[in-house]
């Protein structure tokens, strides 16, 4: 697995191994935590390995749980978890949000305490639209690989990934031992999320870092991109890794937040 990371300045790319931000973004404030929201079918469990390199860099970090494995649930509920958290937490907090996390993450960053706000391997939302919606109008914003998966599909609307098809979605640069743990781990996953028309109706005036990663095999990055170029003040990041940079590359994912929360 590479720790080379790619920065999008002004258009183009550049490949650098430690990652050095140079425009944009409240940097140079001194953050003292970072909030971590779960994707899809994940839990705060997956953050363990990039919270243990922040605490050793002297970070405060929590990661939330949320009850995707449960219906009934929102943007807005999920973001009412994420708010109690940061009400408890000390000083400038950023945001960090992983895939379907990127649902709720910029909704959560409008809390006073939001320093900055960190989309990985993530779904942006549009007002007033929901992330099926987006994914009809732009199928592309999901890999081929994935949008054939085998994914079991549950009458009452939720879905399971098989051991294999997880792995070879989400984990596939991983150790493989880290890889079979993760993919083990993984639970039930209901969508309500996923089909409510967003309520954010602007992006939060904060810093905004989004990484994406190119051996990733459920998102494609050029969306990503895309978006990124589209919101003040951000800066779009690559990662040479699979979906889940914070289980396949903790070291280098903890470097771009240090770059970014200091």
């Amino acid at each position: 697995m590479s720790n080379t990371v790619g920065t999008r300045h002004s258009g183009h790319l550049e490949r650098c191994h430690s990652p050095i931000f140079t425009h944009g973004g409240r940097y140079g404030l001194s953050v003292k935590s970072v909030l971590f929201i779960h994707g899809a079918w994940h839990g705060a469990w997956c953050w363990d390995p990039v919270r243990a390199l922040l605490t050793e860099a002297g970070i405060e970090s929590v990661a939330i749980e949320l009850p995707g494995d449960q219906p009934g649930n929102s943007i807005g509920s999920d973001a009412a978890i994420a708010f109690t958290a940061m009400d408890e937490m000390n000083g400038e907090v950023i945001v960090v949000g992983h895939s379907l996390a990127g649902l709720v993450a910029p909704f959560v960053a409008t809390h006073p305490k939001a320093a900055g706000v960190v989309m990985v391997a993530a779904l942006f939302p549009e007002f007033d639209i929901s992330a099926a919606q987006q994914r009809d109008q732009n199928p592309d914003l999901y890999t081929q690989r994935y949008r054939s998966a085998e994914i079991i599909r549950h009458e009452d609307g939720s879905t399971e990934v098989p051991q294999d098809e997880a792995i070879a979605l989400m984990f596939n640069t991983c150790d493989p031992e880290m890889a079979l743990w993760a993919a083990n781990k993984l639970r039930r996953q209901y969508w309500e999320s996923f089909v409510e028309p967003s309520p954010l109706w602007a992006w939060p005036e904060i810093a905004t870092l989004v990484v994406a990663c190119t051996r990733d095999e459920l998102t494609n990055p050029e969306p990503m991109r895309v978006a990124a170029a589209k919101i003040s003040n951000s800066t779009y990041v690559e990662l040479e890794c699979d979906h889940s940079p914070m289980l396949s590359e903790p070291k280098s994912f903890t470097d771009l937040l240090i770059h970014f929360a200091k």
